[in-house]
């Protein structure tokens, strides 16, 4: 029996309820949000939490076992980027950085955040809430795919950063989730990366969010500490 950790009552995290139900109504369900009315008016049963910051309560779930089997992110948010900025060791120190133009720059829809983020598509229209992600074909337009967006961001070379790329698998249709464990090994692979500059990113198929992370190397010294 699979158990999920929905973050996010809202419209896209209600729909994700529904739809894994829907596929495999014996789960177990999770589901977190700050709003406790939103909480209340889910269109099934789970078990709900009332949870301030989601990254804070995802570094509490994550700290001991037995985790969830899935993590559903659904709300305005990079969770796995929040979550590993939390979360990397203490006496590691990074800052925000901008995303370098280059990367993902021949996708169709291309926009920068207000942190330097980029969020990117392969889609050259607006994608409806339960496209089931076929691997072949873009099942908006029915044109071939062309390739997969977590395979071009992990290809991209940029001189002097890595990029490490955490999938988003299709679960339901529209809904899109990653492992525990997932989460983990992407940190080890930032704290074991020999690049100053890190881009830390989420992507499915189609869609995908980009940060950026600097190494503060030496920067101690520069500072006098």
């Amino acid at each position: 029996m699979a158990t999920y950790l929905l973050l996010g009552a809202g419209r896209f995290g209600c729909l994700a309820l529904q739809r894994l139900w829907e596929r495999d109504p014996e789960a177990q369900f999770c589901v977190v949000d700050r709003d406790p009315e939103k909480l209340a008016q889910l269109p099934v049963q789970a078990d709900t939490r009332l949870v301030a910051v989601v990254a804070e309560f995802l570094a509490e779930v994550l700290a001991t076992k037995p985790w969830p089997d899935w993590l559903i992110p659904a709300v305005p948010l990079h969770v796995a980027f929040a979550w590993l900025r939390l979360t990397l060791p203490a006496g590691e120190a990074w800052s925000l950085m901008p995303v370098p133009p280059e990367l993902g720059q021949d996708a169709p829809f291309r926009q920068r955040g207000g942190e330097g983020e980029v969020y990117l598509s392969l889609a050259t229209g607006r994608c409806p809430d339960d496209c089931p992600e076929p691997a072949s074909r873009c099942s908006l337009t029915g044109a071939p795919r062309s390739g997969n967006l977590f395979e071009m961001l992990a290809r991209q070379q940029i001189t002097g950063c890595k990029t490490v790329v955490l999938r988003s698998r299709q679960l339901a249709p529209g809904v899109g989730g990653y492992r525990p464990a997932d989460l983990l090994r992407l940190r080890e692979e930032v704290r074991q990366a020999g690049e100053r500059c890190i881009i830390v990113c989420t992507a499915c198929r189609c869609h995908g969010v980009c940060h950026g992370l600097e190494r503060l190397i030496g920067r101690e010294s520069e500072l006098g500490i």
